[in-house]
């Protein structure tokens, strides 16, 4: 079958929708832990003991933007390429602005954010892509729309956008540099579960009880900054 796909900031002020908007969203989690659980922090086992109200809750985070790629048949037209039509295929999570205060990692090697007048800045991270649907530039297409996004709140600042991946993610990191990402440090693992808003994940003592797994600096950090078209 064919499909056109399109991108939708999922719109989480709507109380009236939020419900269908949260066991939609649901659905689309787990399918995605069970899949590609490395790309997430986050596990099936973890997030499978949620009920609606948690997910209605997690929907509500302060400052955490999820964008959606859903699937239409071909000749669905425009107007009914809504959010709460077709099939829910990816999506992508952008956290921010974030202050430099909180954005800045002291020990990463990489360069320091400018100032909070100069320009804002954004955590993007579990980024997926429904298996049957990869090779059709959807991973693209969610990063380009938390890019858009970004720049349009930046309010003629600066945008910068960050993401943290495996080391040996060899194939997302060629995917990040071809839209102009570009190396920005390293950071541990518990500096990534902080950054994308799962600190829950951390144990207790933030992981100084296995310092290898969540204190070694081997992830990679990777930046774009957007200037504004003047």
């Amino acid at each position: 079958m064919s499909y056109v796909y399109r991108v939708h900031l999922l719109p989480t002020s709507d109380l009236t929708l939020l419900p269908f908007l949260a066991g939609k969203f649901a659905s689309l989690r787990l399918s995605a832990l069970t899949v590609s659980a490395p790309a997430f922090s986050s596990t099936f086992e973890i997030e499978s003991g949620f009920n609606a109200p948690d997910w209605i809750a997690r929907l509500q985070r302060p400052l955490v933007h999820y964008l959606i790629a859903v699937a239409y048949v071909a000749d669905t037209s425009l107007e009914h390429q809504s959010i709460d039509k077709g099939d829910w295929i990816g999506s992508a999570t952008l956290i921010g602005p974030i202050t430099k205060a909180a954005y800045t990692i002291v020990e990463s090697g990489g360069p320091a954010p400018e100032g909070d007048d100069v320009e804002s800045r954004w955590q993007m991270t579990a980024v997926f892509n429904a298996p049957q649907h990869r090779g059709k530039g959807i991973a693209k297409m969610l990063i380009r729309g938390a890019l858009d996004f970004a720049t349009h709140e930046s309010k003629g600042r600066k945008s910068r956008t960050r993401i943290m991946i495996h080391p040996r993610n060899i194939v997302v990191k060629k995917l990040y540099e071809g839209l102009g990402f570009e190396d920005a440090g390293k950071c541990t693992l518990a500096e990534a579960y902080i950054s994308n808003g799962d600190s829950n994940m951390l144990p207790s003592d933030g992981g100084k009880s296995d310092p290898e797994k969540y204190l070694n600096r081997l992830g990679t950090i990777m930046e774009k900054v957007s200037v504004p078209t003047i």
